[in-house]
């Protein structure tokens, strides 16, 4: 299984309808041991992301979900389906308990927590060696087969690529203004959390430079050849 450091931020509590509706509505509870093919497509190493973020502290679905879209996103995102299923299948495992927390002015929200079971499991991932990482890009493969295509085809696909980049960067530099300075009951958790945004910040401006040069390489030859005497 990939190894991918769960970058948590210390959220304030949230409440939601949908955690109860995402339980009714989520799959059936999954075997009771993962199998291969689970670890290789991603699925094992999002069960210890969620265990991961139940031993910052004790968390709702909805408070998950918010973790992934606000700090975990740019190195790994999950649906509310995902999550709420890969609750269940931690549940059956012995890994999370709930319980229910009765709220008079807003929905009753079910809170997860990591029980030692749990816990040993996440210590033994964290320990575990990383394997050689490989990561499908469809970005690059498809660029790689776009000499079989228009130049102008190719650099639409650079361009929104480009704006992505953009996109991720401002979303990290979002982190690092919200949370990278203050207080925290954690600072050791913090710390790493912050080596992980240094590692993927330098990785985006560095394809982010590739790309531009790409770009501006791009336009120069379509606009030579738009030339009366190209």
């Amino acid at each position: 299984m990939e190894s991918h450091m769960a970058k948590v931020m210390d959220e304030t509590e949230g409440d939601s309808a949908w955690d109860q509706d995402g339980e009714r509505r989520s799959g059936a509870p999954g075997r009771a041991r993962g199998s291969r093919r689970e670890t290789e497509n991603g699925r094992g190493t999002l069960h210890y992301i969620i265990l991961g973020l139940l031993g910052a502290r004790p968390m709702s679905g909805y408070d998950i979900k918010r973790a992934f879209d606000r700090s975990l996103a740019t190195y790994w995102n999950a649906g509310n389906s995902q999550i709420y299923t890969t609750l269940k299948l931690l549940a059956s495992r012995g890994y999370v308990t709930s319980e229910v927390v009765l709220q008079e002015a807003r929905p009753n929200r079910r809170v997860y927590r990591l029980t030692p079971e749990g816990r040993a499991a996440l210590d033994s991932w964290l320990l575990e060696p990383v394997p050689a990482r490989f990561t499908k890009d469809e970005f690059l493969t498809k660029l790689f087969f776009c000499g079989q295509t228009s130049d102008e085809a190719t650099l639409r696909h650079l361009e929104e690529h480009h704006a992505a980049l953009l996109a991720q960067l401002e979303d990290m530099d979002r982190a690092l203004r919200d949370y990278g300075h203050r207080p925290t009951r954690r600072p050791r958790l913090l710390e790493y959390q912050m080596l992980v945004r240094e590692y993927k910040d330098a990785s985006l401006r560095a394809d982010l430079e590739v790309t531009e040069r790409a770009i501006a390489h791009l336009r120069a030859k379509l606009d030579t050849s738009r030339l009366p005497d190209a």
